[in-house]
């Protein structure tokens, strides 16, 4: 609605990388592995300008990514878990959803895994005796907790410099951004 130098700037910077990476596509594999998995990420108080975090995600049928996001999340997170914590649950939406799609084609999927790199937002996610730790964070993510419980989603910690879904939550260096987007299968085809 109100257009600044700085948006223009933003604009051309995305236009001369896709110029330049015209040629990249996504490497798909003959996996015979039909299992999803997803990798779930997020920045806290990443927006400089009302301190909201950047939910992650992206989304693996065996070795070959097949979904990817990015969004703000809706409200402002206290700590860097609860902050990982809703994008696990973002993720965990996600992959439900894949799963019964699947389900629709006769694909059946066993215990979905979510991969998150915050040893804090899992032990949340396994142990409700910290109530009292945890009571700021709003009551519709903590479904995962039932997921996990009923043994459809499981929460395992990757590290950080592992972690793939960091392309789609913060700025990175061009080494990290190059190795990350390798990582994910996309390459010159």
């Amino acid at each position: 609605a109100n257009p600044k130098e700085t948006h223009l700037a933003a604009v051309k910077r995305i236009i001369r990388y896709i110029s330049g990476t015209a040629d990249y596509g996504i490497w798909y594999t003959k996996d015979s592995n039909p299992n999803l998995a997803g990798y779930s990420d997020a920045d806290w108080a990443g927006n400089a300008d009302d301190r909201k975090s950047t939910t992650g995600g992206c989304f693996y049928m065996g070795s070959n990514l097949v979904s990817w996001y990015s969004k703000k999340q809706n409200s402002i997170s206290l700590s860097t878990a609860e902050a990982e914590y809703i994008a696990a649950g973002s993720c965990c939406t996600q992959l439900l959803w894949m799963k019964q799609m699947l389900e629709d084609y006769g694909v059946e999927q066993e215990v979905l895994t979510v991969y998150c790199d915050n040893t804090s937002a899992i032990n949340i996610s396994k142990n409700p005796v910290q109530h009292s730790r945890t009571k700021h964070i709003d009551i519709r993510y903590h479904f995962i907790r039932d997921l996990v419980d009923s043994k459809q989603v499981v929460l395992e910690y990757v590290a950080t410099e592992n972690q793939l879904a960091d392309i789609f939550t913060k700025a990175l260096d061009s080494a990290r951004f190059v190795y990350l987007r390798k990582a994910l299968g996309i390459c010159v085809v």
